[in-house]
């Protein structure tokens, strides 16, 4: 099996690289992290067409988006770039080369009223992102009829900087000290990485062999937490003082976060026959993940340690 791993340097391409190693694999991101990558714009239609006439791959896992809210507020229209056009590019791309694709879409379709979401629940996304998300899905469903969607929660991982991750981001503010007021009413479900790159490989399987899936799917933990409940977890774990750490309506305030988008994911993971030994919990998984983005902020003993 030949792959192509869209958007390989973010978040969820990097463990997908890994997902997929057993496989002849490729992955593009925006600017070389790797030798492994290649160096794509997945806005470029002839990028894109260059880099699927040249591998052939049999499966097309696009990762390619932009989810955090500042580069929305601050930079809209290369936010629905990356979110939009990629995704027509792509899909389009891999129909005419015949692969199959695996599109990455996002629980943000949602309005995070009616929770749990099954696969043919009624979208209604109340922000730019979820809206970007929904025109996204739409062109993959009219440009590549046979792919597969599969929505997604937030993630978490292993992250390069910071603010790659809501998590890192709020540990490395909680570890400093920032006074900051976390929202406390919308839920969400954290879901590891690492994870959700390995039913994505999953899923590849059963497409090529034939198995069909529903055009839609969805993963997600079944855990769900707000911020300010996710960074009281990580105050108590390590130790560290939250007397600065506010809970609020942060991200409800405006009226644009759905509250709770917990999806149903019943059908996919009866139909993956996912082990039970393979299901990641937040509350265990969390520490190794923000620790990184605590120590240099600790305190360190004339003896050396933490």
């Amino acid at each position: 099996m030949r792959a192509v791993i869209f958007g390989a340097s973010g978040l969820l391409g990097r463990p997908m690289m890994r997902a997929f190693a057993d496989q002849q694999v490729s992955g593009t991101g925006l600017r070389r992290k790797s030798q492994r990558l290649i160096t794509l714009d997945a806005t470029s239609p002839g990028d894109v067409r260059d880099v699927l006439d040249r591998l052939r791959p049999d499966i097309v896992v696009n990762c390619v988006g932009e989810r955090r809210p500042e580069v929305w507020a601050g930079a809209p229209a290369r936010a629905r770039r990356l979110n939009v056009a990629a995704a027509r590019l792509i899909a389009q791309g891999a129909h005419d080369h015949g692969a199959r694709l695996l599109h990455i879409s996002s629980d943000y379709v949602f309005d995070g009223r009616n929770p749990a979401y099954r696969t043919d629940a009624p979208r209604n996304p109340v922000n730019a992102y979820g809206r970007w998300k929904r025109l996204a899905e739409d062109a993959v469903r009219s440009l590549c009829p046979e792919a597969t969607i599969l929505r997604l929660p937030v993630l978490y991982g292993r992250a390069e900087y910071a603010t790659e991750t809501n998590l890192t981001q709020i540990a490395s503010q909680l570890s400093a000290g920032c006074d900051m007021e976390l929202d406390d009413d919308c839920v969400r479900y954290p879901t590891h990485a690492n994870e959700a790159a390995e039913v994505c490989r999953w899923i590849a399987g059963a497409q090529l062999q034939g198995r069909y899936l529903g055009s839609v799917c969805h993963w997600s933990a079944e855990q769900g937490f707000t911020k300010y409940e996710m960074v009281v977890m990580i105050a108590r774990r390590f130790g560290l003082p939250a007397v600065h750490v506010r809970a609020g309506q942060a991200d409800t305030a405006g009226g644009d976060r759905p509250v709770d988008c917990r999806l149903d994911c019943g059908d996919l993971r009866a139909a993956l026959g996912w082990p039970a030994h393979r299901y990641r919990r937040f509350d265990e998984e969390f520490t190794q993940v923000v620790e990184p983005w605590l120590l240099s902020f600790r305190p360190v003993s004339a003896e050396g340690g933490r």
